[in-house]
């Protein structure tokens, strides 16, 4: 079957592959056409990343003239994460005092004082873990989600 691959801002690109092909392999594919690094490539249908370990026959709405949209993540310099790091600690110091009181305030309704406190103190990691893991491409697409919703109210 054809898969037809639409580079973000850029060209279309089809693929002959078949159902036990894994979207590693496509991966591999585009790198040999394009030459952008797997690691740097992240496939969606509809809006849903793909997983590398999984065939295209595991989603069932891929079949032939399917079309994916290939998103290229920009590598971030080991100084740019340390800038963006320090950068949202003092501006996000706040939002995340908001957001662990709020985290607080829901879960001391079902949990003991201790293991709200700690279930708290966990998820403020892994926000942070999440946020501090993000490419400057994300934050790009993420200010520009928040720039169109305040000029649509």
């Amino acid at each position: 079957m054809k898969i037809i691959i639409k580079v973000l801002q850029g060209q279309e690109h089809t693929l002959e592959v078949t159902g036990q092909t894994s979207v590693l392999e496509v991966k591999e594919q585009l790198y040999k056409i394009l030459n952008i690094p797997v690691n740097q490539q992240k496939l969606l249908l509809t809006g849903r990343p793909l997983t590398d370990e999984k065939c295209l026959c595991d989603y069932p709405s891929i079949k032939d003239g399917t079309k994916l949209n290939l998103i290229v993540k920009q590598e971030t310099s080991p100084a740019a994460k340390s800038a963006i790091s320090k950068t949202f600690e003092k501006v996000g110091e706040h939002d995340l005092t908001i957001l662990r009181e709020a985290a607080y305030k829901f879960l001391r309704d079902f949990y003991s004082e201790s293991e709200t406190q700690r279930i708290v103190d966990e998820f403020g990691k892994e926000f942070l873990r999440s946020v501090s893991t993000l490419s400057l491409d994300d934050y790009e697409r993420i200010a520009t989600s928040c720039l169109e919703e305040e000029r649509n109210s």
